[in-house]
């Protein structure tokens, strides 16, 4: 079987989302189509097998994400190394066998390598001199190179080119280079994760298929917001995901998105501890409904991935005490269950 069309009929059958783009002068390539119902998985430390996939697959998501790392020691340095270290389910071996087991459910994965910086994060880096930018983005292409490649001999459906590296964005000329060089090699469906204060600063969305924003938008500063006045909150939102998505007709998918179970999660949901902040559940399954509300009926909406779930965390364990992002044994996922499931159900 031809590889090109054996990779749409695994995105088809496994996640419903992608599709081919007719027309292209290069050549038909993959778009993003349907919608993609999904969470954020973390690689497990250790090997895992069936019974962690088959506990996320029984609450009807059709998509995974998984993250493989880049570390560099500075932000401001263009050194980059990958290849050596993290945990088992962050290496070749650990993606793989959680693709596979995860494919074994109809469950897709997009492979989103992400840069590690200690004490800092991907949108601060930001190189001096130009001969520093050079050396950066030849680290970075290896990087990303090698895990296309991963992603192509897998026959992973999707891949995420970059994520929330905010003040490289503006080197159109290079992130344009590379994504060339990523679709000569890799066929699947290609999105980049923005930052939600930078996704209209992408140069480059025309050469993707999908416009990814990692969602952390500020939605309220009331202590316990309701899922109705969230929803209003997104309202703007939604509007300018809207205009952009239809700008360029390739849809919008919140490659990742969370909140803490806790009172004030909507101010600075980008926070990543919040553990003096009053635990309640309740108030994060508030996020998940206004965000399936807002979005999941729109024909420009190409997916949600939920920050985060646990390889090695039990489906319904959570204390009183949980203040984490991830809804395991929380309102919030049975709210995920409740709307992955209706978008699985054929329409009547």
């Amino acid at each position: 079987m031809n590889f090109r069309l054996s990779v749409i009929l695994t995105i088809l059958g496994a996640a419903a989302w992608g599709g081919v783009r007719e027309g292209d002068p290069e050549g038909p390539r993959y778009r993003w189509s349907g919608k993609a119902f999904g969470v954020c998985w973390e690689g497990a430390p250790r090997v895992i097998g069936n019974s962690e996939v088959d506990a996320l697959a029984s609450l009807g998501p059709n998509s995974i994400s998984q993250t493989p790392f880049g570390w560099m020691e500075s932000p401001t340095k263009p050194d980059l190394r990958f290849g050596k270290g993290g945990w088992w389910g962050e290496s070749e071996d650990g993606v793989r066998e959680t693709a596979r087991l995860a494919r074994g459910h109809q469950i897709a994965t997009l492979l989103k390598p992400h840069i590690w910086i200690h004490n800092s994060w991907p949108g601060d880096v930001v190189m001096s001199s130009e001969e520093d930018w050079k050396t950066w983005f030849e680290g970075y292409r290896k990087f990303a190179l090698h895990w296309a490649e991963f992603a192509r001999d897998e026959k992973l459906e999707g891949y995420c080119i970059g994520t929330e590296l905010d003040r490289t964005v503006g080197r159109e000329k290079e992130w344009r280079a590379l994504i060339a060089e990523i679709r000569a090699i890799y066929p699947g469906l290609l999105t980049y994760a923005a930052n939600w204060t930078d996704y209209e600063k992408v140069p480059f969305w025309d050469a993707l298929d999908a416009i990814g924003v990692n969602a952390y938008f500020p939605l309220s500063e009331k202590p316990c917001p309701t899922a109705d006045e969230l929803t209003e909150a997104w309202k703007p939102i939604a509007g300018k995901l809207k205009a952009l998505a239809e700008t360029h007709r390739i849809p919008v998918v919140l490659t990742e998105i969370g909140y803490h179970s806790v009172c004030g999660a909507y101010s600075k949901p980008w926070e990543w501890r919040m553990r003096d902040a009053k635990p309640h559940f309740d108030d994060q399954a508030a996020g998940y409904e206004a965000v399936a509300r807002t979005f999941f009926h729109e024909p420009w909406f190409g997916g949600v991935f939920w920050w985060k779930w646990h390889a090695r965390r039990k489906v319904n364990e959570a204390n009183s005490g949980d203040t984490e992002f991830t809804p395991q044994g929380k309102p919030a996922m049975a709210v995920m269950e409740r709307y992955y499931k209706a978008a699985s159900r054929p329409a009547k």
